[in-house]
């Protein structure tokens, strides 16, 4: 796959089809050469709404071309989103007729300050729609190649477009490492596989790493993530990376759930969907993704990032509900489901990262199905103890394509997670408003002079259906660019 950026004034390009983004108040009776444009419009109920699409008729151009039409909404709310969702929304219907190659009309133009903004989410459309996880599949029949030439279009050149297109590139790059650490089957994605991950990124763009393992671990009392590892006979690992950026004012911390398998323990879950477990570890992989990015990218801001990484089994060793642990802040965790463990893991991560000196922690958790269904599959939560810091990575979001939508830290919920016999309960003890009590949780271990923002990514990290530039049955690598744009915002 490769993918360029062409000016107007370039000669004809010699490719199967051609995409042009049409705005909801664009006048549909002046389209040159598209004389039919505005009727053929009007039979595909065609009005230049987001999601929608139609062939035009004929083959135009020299050399002829298959033309595609794709809504872009209302000219005065184009942005990154409306542009990769188009963008993605293109390359299926392309896909569709197998085309090889194909240039995309867009109008980066029209967001006059969010040009950079505007080719980074085009690209990002492009390249992750494009892309399936086929590795296992046998049959090269069924295997597609998908769109092998991308030529995205502009009035003229502009180094803000150059810089767009390439921090695309970065960026689709690092969600793809993401989606293929999610997606790929937890036979081969364990603790360990994961650190030599961290250790490989390292290696490549001079982060310092330091690995754990369970004894490390257990000198520095990391009691409640040990737990939950216990059942396991892949030995847990924790990871730590760092990056130092010379002159940075600030440090972010990164913390991603790392549960490579969780079967739920002692507290079994049910056989069905249990395979999508797998996908448990889809912060750690947005953090990793995100270095990865960051490495490419090289912000002026220091970020910590720190990954929990084990399985959750059940077995003769494994924690039993019941039982009590201490946590490496020292607080005691009554266990009254085992199945509630990636709070555990991260209780003690969050202990460690808030001794690494920085200034704000975002983690990232496959945490709860009360988010789901809270929010459903497409969105993310989020909760802090700082609402700036909280509306600063919605805004992020917004841009990034990682829907959040943020949900109420409410102090009187405390009460379900009281322990008459423990510090803290790591389960509620009634059913509603699970992804706050976790989320609570999780606040219990962090000291008021942290800002601190929790993302419960449970709905959106792996997909069951076709969503965007999201495919079924593959990890979303979701929080990937969230993370990275935040700290390019913050460099």
């Amino acid at each position: 796959m490769e993918i360029f950026l062409e000016e107007k004034k370039s000669k004809n390009l010699k490719t199967e089809a051609v995409v042009f983004g049409i705005f909801e108040d664009s006048d549909f009776s002046k389209k040159e050469n598209f004389p039919n444009f505005k009727k053929e419009a009007e039979r595909a109920k065609f009005k230049g709404n987001l999601g929608e699409s139609f062939f035009y008729s004929e083959k135009l151009f020299e050399p002829k071309k298959q033309v595609l039409f794709v809504g872009l909404g209302k000219k005065k709310d184009y942005g990154s989103q409306q542009a990769r969702n188009s963008a993605a929304l293109a390359v299926r219907k392309l896909q569709e007729r197998n085309i090889l190659s194909a240039e995309f009309w867009l109008h980066p133009e029209e967001a006059k300050d969010k040009k950079i903004e505007i080719i980074s989410a085009i690209t990002e459309g492009l390249i992750l729609t494009n892309t399936k996880y086929q590795r296992f599949i046998t049959d090269k029949e069924k295997i597609s190649k998908g769109i092998e030439e991308f030529f995205i279009c502009v009035k003229k050149e502009d180094k803000d477009f150059e810089k767009g297109l390439k921090i695309g590139e970065i960026l689709s790059e690092a969600v793809l490492f993401a989606r293929d650490l999610i997606t790929s089957p937890s036979n081969e994605i364990t603790p360990q596989y994961l650190a030599e991950e961290a250790l490989s990124l390292s290696k490549a763009y001079g982060f310092k790493a330091k690995i754990m393992d369970e004894k490390e671990c257990e000198k520095m009392g990391m009691g409640a993530f040990l737990a939950v590892a216990k059942g396991s006979q892949n030995k847990p690992r924790f990871i730590h990376l760092s990056y130092k950026a010379k002159g940075a004012k600030k440090t972010i911390g990164f913390v991603g759930k790392g549960l490579t398998f969780d079967s739920g323990g002692i507290s079994l879950k049910p056989a069905e969907g249990m395979g999508a477990m797998k996908s448990d570890m889809s912060g750690a992989a947005a953090v990793l993704g995100a270095m990865k990015a960051l490495g490419e990218l090289k912000p002026k801001v220091n970020i910590e990032m720190v990954i929990a990484a084990c399985e959750n089994m059940p077995s003769g060793s494994a924690m039993r509900p019941g039982a009590i642990i201490k946590s490496m802040s020292g607080k005691t965790i009554e266990v009254q489901n085992t199945d509630a463990e990636g709070r555990l893991t991260l209780a003690d991560a969050l202990t460690y990262i808030q001794k690494q000196n920085v200034d704000e922690v975002i983690d990232l958790a496959t945490l709860t199905g009360a988010c789901m269904i809270a929010l459903g599959t497409d969105i993310a939560g989020i909760m802090g103890n700082d609402n700036d810091f909280v509306d600063y990575l919605l805004k992020i979001s917004q841009k990034s394509g990682d829907a959040l939508w943020q949900l109420p830290l409410e102090s009187n919920y405390i009460r379900f997670i009281k322990s008459p016999i423990a510090d803290v309960c790591n389960i509620s003890r009634v059913r509603w408003g699970g992804a706050i009590t976790a989320g609570l949780f999780l606040k219990f271990f962090v000291e008021n002079k942290i800002k601190w923002a929790h993302i419960d990514i449970a709905g959106p990290a792996y997909r069951d259906d076709d969503l965007n530039e999201n495919h079924r049955a593959e990890g979303a690598g979701f929080g990937v660019r969230l993370l990275a744009k935040y700290a390019l915002e913050n460099s």
